[in-house]
């Protein structure tokens, strides 16, 4: 099985309501601008590995300045911008050159969280509906190394948290 290289890894990145909830219907089922311009500056210039339907959310494809690699089932799938592979190990050996970041969703979250040394995560301070759960994490594996709290203001109409995770060696 590959893995990232010594010196690179792999970050989960995700913003979740503090009942889990990831997605609604396709989309975020919040709007808060300074996540995305957080998300932005954790993942430019980097490679972002995402599943099909993450794929098909975003508003803007593929995300400029990152190597969009889409993970589908279907191998007749095309993604305009994007590299389109039908395994992790493919997906690895396009981008084990640098920190890759898995950008969902939950299905991949799940399959990847085992190989991770990062977790950048948005804790939205609101419990919010949706369709889409964030799979559980085991969080005696990670150590919080950062936390900065954004309060609700006229552009953001939740508090969140940007949370930065590390994987604790054993």
């Amino acid at each position: 099985m590959i893995q990232p290289q010594q010196g690179s890894g792999l970050s989960l990145v995700w913003a979740m309501s503090e009942n889990g909830v990831i997605g609604s219907g396709g989309t975020l089922p919040w709007s808060l601008p300074d996540d995305l311009a957080h998300f932005k500056r954790l993942t430019h210039g980097h490679p972002v590995l995402m599943g099909r339907r993450t794929w098909d959310s975003l508003w803007l494809r593929p995300l400029p300045g990152r190597l969009n690699i889409v993970l589908t089932r279907n191998p007749t799938f095309s993604a305009d911008g994007a590299q389109v592979v039908t395994s992790l190990d493919q997906a690895f050996e396009l981008g084990t050159t640098d920190r890759m970041f898995c950008i969902g969703g939950a299905i991949l979250f799940d399959e990847v969280m085992h190989r991770a040394d990062r977790l950048e995560v948005t804790l939205v301070h609101a419990e919010v509906d949706g369709d889409v759960y964030m799979p559980s994490v085991d969080w005696s594996d990670w150590a919080l190394t950062e936390e900065t709290l954004h309060p609700a203001d006229d552009r953001h109409a939740y508090a969140f948290s940007f949370r930065s995770y590390e994987r604790i060696d054993d």
